[in-house]
């Protein structure tokens, strides 16, 4: 019984191999055929053939990662903001509403709802060093002619949450229309109307975020020249997102800055440096909880502030390699062992150097601001915010560098246009 079990593992690991071959052979005729791929664009796609076939063949959970996603192609945001203080007191919201366009032709409407609040409390002094009649030196008020000196010091600490729905349509006319019906229906609520004529279906995708910072400010100013100032900013942040279709839940997590260079680290260097790090990572669990993929985000720097690169290394959880360094990093962040993270991170960044899939996005972005934020010191602070901002996203350029393979323009991303 042992001679045969293991002659049956022979043969399907030959049948396997079989497979995986005749796909590659079967990719490298069509792709010749069409004669509309470059080298690279042959040499990628029979890699990423190969690679799924074997995913395929081995009956394993890692082929829909080796299938590319569109691009997201425009996005635009329309946010209303409202808010108050009060002394030391802040609370606030907004609501928001993106359409997200793909080069798919699908569409994605997004509703955002956020509420803030928090404290905030600043403190400052202005004096002067002069001499009197007998040449001591003493505590004069600016006033009397001797040089001034101002310093200041803030301190600021809010909390936030929200929640959001998402839809997905096949087409841009069926997505105009749900925010046509939409935005009546926000505005019959807004006039205490009946809201009912207006109804939209259930979404697609339900979604939690929250998120906490704390801004420490210091400002130092003289007649001499002096001018100092400096500030401090710790925040967390997450959004948890559910597809009810396929059962998918997206949770993205902030997490320690040295951590989350630990882990771009190896994408800086195959992007040629200059790339700026967000403390964050993004996990997707399948429906049965197991995760099955990672994404970090970066950012490149830019010439002007109207253009914004976007880079996201995706890493196959469903390999054990990498399934058991995102749990090293996890297990360290949540014993406190700062170290110990950054160690598994390093670990988890070399493997994700040469098997993560890298995306790289540049955009031309903009942004225009309506309204009033206003705020007037008397005693006591009291200020109001009531703005409206449209931001706009379009995409200029996409290039992609599947695992194994090398970098190749995303032609695919502007054929819609």
């Amino acid at each position: 019984m042992t001679r045969t079990a293991r002659g049956e593992d022979g043969q399907a690991t030959v049948e396997h191999a079989a497979v995986a071959a005749l796909v590659a052979i079967v990719l490298a005729a069509a792709v010749a055929v069409a004669g509309g791929f470059s080298g690279v664009g042959i040499v990628n796609a029979v890699h990423s053939g190969i690679r799924r076939a074997l995913c395929v063949a081995g009956g394993d959970g890692c082929a829909p990662f080796h299938v590319q996603p569109p691009c997201t192609t425009a996005r635009d945001e329309d946010t209303h903001t409202s808010g108050a203080s009060l002394g030391i007191w802040r609370i606030g919201g907004s609501t928001a509403l993106a359409v997200e366009r793909r080069s798919d032709g699908t569409v994605a409407v997004t509703a955002y709802e956020d509420v803030e609040g928090g404290v905030g409390l600043s403190v400052g002094a202005r004096f002067g060093i002069g001499r009197n009649a007998k040449g001591d030196t003493r505590l004069v008020r600016v006033g009397d002619g001797a040089p001034g000196f101002d310093v200041s010091a803030g301190v600021e600490a809010r909390l936030r949450g929200g929640w959001g729905r998402t839809w997905e349509f096949r087409d841009g006319p069926a997505a105009d229309a749900f925010v046509r019906r939409y935005a009546a229906r926000t505005k019959a609520k807004l006039g205490g109307g009946d809201a009912s004529g207006h109804p939209i279906p259930p979404p697609d995708v339900e979604r939690v975020r929250v998120g906490a910072d704390a801004t420490v400010t210091g400002e130092a100013s003289g007649a001499l020249g002096v001018d100092l100032s400096a500030s401090g900013f710790r925040g967390l942040r997450g959004e948890g997102a559910r597809d009810r279709r396929t059962g998918r839940i997206t949770l993205s997590l902030g997490v320690p800055t040295a951590v989350a260079g630990d882990l771009a680290g190896p994408l800086g260097l195959a992007l040629g440096g200059g790339l700026e790090v967000e403390a964050g990572a993004t996990v997707v669990l399948d429906r049965t909880g197991r995760p099955v993929e990672l994404r970090l985000l970066g950012r490149r720097s830019t010439r002007g502030e109207d253009r914004r690169r976007d880079v996201q290394l995706r890493v196959d959880l469903t390999r054990p390699a990498a399934g058991a360094g995102l749990r090293g990093v996890l297990d360290a962040l949540a014993a406190g062992d700062g170290r110990r993270a950054r160690d598994a991170a390093k670990a988890l960044g070399r493997w994700a150097a040469a098997e993560g899939w890298v995306d790289e996005r540049e955009y031309r972005t903009g942004s225009e601001t309506d309204g009033i934020d206003t705020e007037l010191a008397l005693g006591i602070k009291v200020g109001i915010t009531d703005q409206d901002t449209r931001a706009t996203e379009r995409l200029l350029r996409a290039r992609t560098r599947p695992p194994g393979g090398l970098w190749e323009g995303r032609t695919d991303c502007f054929a819609a246009r």
